[in-house]
């Protein structure tokens, strides 16, 4: 029989670790993301993180699957969650950034589960029920609250323009959701992650190639060309990987709770890192969707 170490840690535990931290990398993108939208253009910047990432995961896929195998049925309900869950989403997000605060942004994009029921309701008849039905409406008090003048805290020329871009990011990540229950093929997470942000990057090209060209690349700093690394590396390829180590220990449902710390991070870091004021107004607002996260984990 084998003896645990002092440093061995307990599975369980070790799945919530992942899970937290995953979500605390998530979180810490809508930060990143708004210095990065500040240093380059849209489809530039999307670009570049997409080409990191996707260099990463293909590496990846190559040595723990053996490579990219992928039916035929696959690829339209793939490229339909790259330009809805990525591009939309990415474009959306970076367009609004600028308009408001990173703290007003974070708690907004957890809106995410309101609206994938929503969504899920309308297209693919699921019935929502009255923890559903409670959890947005928790969801829409949270985003009503940050509509509240000042409640940005004079972050952002157009907070709210910025929420509503953001918002339209939360469609994107939400239609992401209710496409992948559409799709009837078999695939490895981290193959449909790969695929997808391959896709992706394609669809990012042919604006972002122009804007290349145009661009002077000696105007970026050290840390905004950090935050893109970051974004790519850190937000992206290390969360998805953390999150989805822990769901094969814990399973979906236990896992929707953490998300509750992506708004958490979101706000932390948008007050750490961009010194950002707080105001009462986000706390309101992260209290709301913190609870309409429970609420939808526990439906």
């Amino acid at each position: 029989m084998l003896r645990s170490t002092p440093f061995a840690v307990n599975p369980p535990v070790l799945a919530r670790l992942q899970l937290t931290f995953a979500m605390l990398l998530a979180g810490s993108s809508v930060v990143f993301s708004k210095v990065v939208a500040a240093a380059l253009p849209a489809f530039l910047a999307n670009a570049l993180i997409l080409l990191l990432a996707s260099a990463v995961l293909l590496g990846l896929t190559w040595r723990l699957e053996g490579g990219l195998r992928v039916p035929r049925e696959a690829w339209r309900p793939l490229a339909l969650q790259a330009l809805c869950g990525v591009v939309l989403f990415r474009v959306f997000l970076f367009y609004g950034l600028p308009l408001t605060s990173a703290a007003s942004a974070g708690i907004l994009t957890s809106a995410t589960p309101a609206v994938t029921a929503l969504l899920a309701w309308l297209v693919l008849r699921e019935r929502l029920g009255p923890r559903g039905v409670l959890g947005v409406l928790l969801t829409v008090l949270g985003v009503l609250v940050l509509t509240v003048p000042g409640a940005s805290g004079g972050v952002g020329s157009r907070p709210v323009l910025g929420n509503l871009l953001v918002l339209g990011a939360v469609v994107g990540e939400a239609l992401w959701n209710v496409l992948s229950r559409l799709s009837v093929a078999r695939l490895s997470p981290l193959t449909a992650t790969t695929l997808v942000t391959l896709l992706a990057l394609g669809m990012f090209l042919p604006l972002a190639v122009p804007q290349a060209v145009a661009f002077d690349f000696s105007t970026l700093s050290l840390t905004e060309v950090s935050a893109l690394v970051y974004y790519a590396l850190g937000a992206t390829v290390l969360a998805y990987l953390l999150w989805f180590a822990g769901v094969r220990r814990v399973g979906a449902g236990t896992a929707a709770v953490f998300t509750g710390w992506l708004p958490v991070s979101a706000v932390a870091c948008s007050a750490l890192i961009l010194n950002e004021p707080l105001t009462a107004w986000h706390g309101l607002g992260l209290g709301c969707v913190l609870c309409a996260t429970l609420v939808f984990a526990r439906r």
